[in-house]
């Protein structure tokens, strides 16, 4: 008789990345002085006082983003996984879990960082840019990630695509909430150990701290 696995779904920036994969990049760029200012920009985002989509485009609007910027920045980002998240991965995988990665960061700057974390192909979801040459000219924003709404959406997709016991969700912001909220993961752990948003951590059902936390609550 088959025994359909279970499906655990992670966000990337500041979950399965100790930083933020857009901030990374326009801090190289702009410089540490900048880094407060895009800061707030993100955490209006992740708090849910401003929408995902408006913190998206409200920092990429900060300065001209280059292919060379965002190339250099994905090499880098390798060597800022979340301490402990690539072992948790590996034995989530040896259980016999499904593991995905939904992220609302971009493809260009995360696809070697979430290689190594051991992502094959269709097992990773995110944010497109748009190029005007050699330079980033927008996002694609028929892309659901791109906005609130969209984790859930994609989850949805998954389902029915797919036979799950159960899908998880495993993030830090309140577009990793709605996966819950939505009604598209039948169980949602807020992850505080990069970042805390008080918004998940009050309405989010289990809440780790860190990643043996994280552990406990998806391994037991």
């Amino acid at each position: 008789m088959f025994n359909a696995p279970r499906l655990v779904c992670f966000d990337v920036d500041s979950t399965l990345l100790a930083v933020e994969s857009l901030d990374f990049v326009l801090t190289r760029k702009l410089g540490p002085a900048a880094a407060e200012q895009i800061g707030a920009l993100t955490s209006g985002g992740m708090n849910g006082t401003m929408s995902f989509r408006q913190s998206l485009m409200a920092r990429l609007d900060l300065t001209s983003l280059k292919r060379s910027d965002i190339a250099a920045a994905a090499v880098e980002l390798r060597h800022h996984l979340t301490p402990g998240m690539a072992d948790l991965l590996t034995d989530l995988r040896a259980r016999g879990d499904q593991v995905r990665a939904v992220s609302g960061g971009f493809e260009d700057v995360l696809r070697l960082a979430l290689r190594d974390l051991g992502f094959g192909v269709g097992e990773a979801f995110a944010n497109r840019f748009l190029w005007e040459g050699e330079t980033v000219a927008g996002i694609d924003t028929t892309n659901p990630l791109s906005d609130n709404g969209g984790k859930p959406k994609l989850l949805s997709d998954l389902r029915a695509k797919g036979q799950y016991s159960a899908i998880w969700m495993v993030g830090d912001g309140v577009t990793d909430l709605e996966t819950l909220t939505h009604g598209a993961a039948d169980h949602f752990i807020g992850f505080g150990g990069i970042a805390r948003r008080e918004a998940v951590a009050e309405k989010a059902p289990d809440f780790a701290e860190d990643v043996s936390a994280l552990r406990h609550f998806l391994l037991g």
